[in-house]
């Protein structure tokens, strides 16, 4: 859990659903953390930020947010509070007198890691709406009017109207955190002290006995597969090599479906080896090439890898593998919902061998990849996305529905076509 630091909570208590999905808390400071007068944001940001790292005793967020004006090229900004509260309504008023009251409102957050600034800002255009500040008849402002406190919230109108009471800069600002929070919380997570710190391929690397994939490797007769497709098939791995195994899976629900496996016991494919990442890459460009021209459709291919300390339970193995299905469904709006990152190679898998929360690897039909956060992911869940897409959710749970005749066409169809 990330903590955002703020004095005011009552500011983001409309992004409460964001906050909740970005595993962030808020937490107000213990003692005031240094607001200097600097005159661009990121100096402010970035005081405040280190300040708050060293109070807390680790990385934390801050935030802080003003109005630039067009007209004096983005001043107030950082002092914007300080400005308002010294000139008034009156002296805003005057500011702008036969200048543009075009500006933006910026919000800027902030948080300080390894020695420096990681920022994310938000800016939404518009202008100030001068109307509550015309002087009265004689020249001066009410004294109702001067006396009361001037919210800039009311005096500015943004261009683009966002959600009601979101204000649109801080919803853009956190937004912008979003794009990268996974990859925050991976960094951070490294960080832990006393967190262990696993090498590619270190956890439990070999042969784990226990394993229903590895007693198949073996062929020592023992296997989940040998006592249940025994009487109609040896064996069903239609490709290995000294790294990777390629097979038909149980519960194949359509033709067509593989599992990519690790032929080392390892957790996931975060733990393999950094020197196989390319062979794992060129060998499912084959098989893709290969579902492709066969069923017409490139596959879809997701992989669960559990937290380093967690199962993902009785139904599923925790042995590393790809499950590969030339299925035409897109499956991120139904992931939407979680903290995620966008992928280009495998290998960046590494980066999450040591998160807490494991994760979801998804390469849709298009070529796509993102990981997502995989905390309290349902056994199986994205079985069950694909089948209930392909209006057979009865099939979901892979003891319910073997699928052996898909299996016996699918090893039929392969075997001998995946050549790397």
């Amino acid at each position: 859990m990330l903590t955002l630091v703020t004095s005011n909570s009552a500011k983001y208590a409309p992004f409460g659903s964001e906050l909740e999905r970005m595993r962030i808390a808020l937490e107000p400071p213990p003692q005031p953390l240094p607001e200097i007068q600097a005159s661009d944001f990121e100096a402010a940001v970035a005081a405040k930020a280190k300040a708050a790292a060293a109070v807390f005793g680790r990385p934390v967020l801050v935030d802080d947010a003003g109005l630039v004006l067009e007209a004096y090229e983005a001043f107030p900004g950082p002092l914007t509070a300080a400005v308002l509260s010294r000139i008034g309504r009156a002296g805003l008023a005057r500011l702008l007198s036969g200048v543009s009251n075009r500006g933006a409102m910026e919000c800027h957050i902030g948080c300080w890691v390894n020695g420096s600034l990681r920022r994310w800002f938000g800016s939404a255009p518009g202008r100030l709406d001068l109307s509550c500040l015309t002087p009265d008849a004689e020249g001066r402002q009410t004294a109702q009017l001067a006396s009361q406190p001037m919210l800039l919230s009311e005096l500015f109108v943004p261009d683009d109207v966002g959600k009601p009471g979101r204000l649109l800069h801080r919803a853009r600002a956190l937004a912008a955190l979003e794009r990268d929070i996974l990859g925050l919380h991976l960094e951070l997570e490294r960080q832990r002290p006393g967190k262990d710190s696993f090498l590619p391929g270190e956890q439990s690397a070999g042969t784990c006995f226990s394993c229903p994939f590895c007693a198949e490797f073996e062929e020592d007769g023992l296997s989940t597969f040998a006592s249940l497709m025994g009487q109609r098939l040896n064996s069903r791995v239609i490709y290995e090599d000294e790294q990777f195994v390629v097979m038909p899976p149980l519960g194949e629900f359509i033709e067509g479906g593989l599992l990519l496996l690790s032929r080392a016991h390892i957790l996931s494919f975060a733990h393999l080896p950094a020197e196989h990442f390319a062979r794992l890459e060129r060998l499912v460009g084959v098989i893709c090439q290969a579902l492709s021209q066969r069923w017409g459709v490139s596959p879809l291919i997701f992989e669960h890898g559990p937290a380093p300390e967690r199962s993902k339970g009785a139904c599923c193995v925790d042995h590393a593998h790809f499950n590969i299905f030339p299925a035409q469904v897109f499956v991120h709006p139904h992931l939407s919902g979680r903290m995620q990152s966008p992928v280009v190679s495998l290998s960046e898998l590494q980066r999450l061998r040591g998160a807490e929360f494991g994760y979801l690897f998804v390469q849709e039909n298009n070529g796509e990849r993102r990981v997502y956060d995989g905390c309290n992911v349902p056994t199986q869940l994205v079985r069950r996305i694909i089948t209930t897409e392909l209006g057979m959710p009865e099939r979901w749970h892979w003891r319910d529905y073997l699928g052996q005749d898909e299996l016996m066409a699918t090893f039929e169809a392969l075997k001998g076509q995946i050549r790397v």
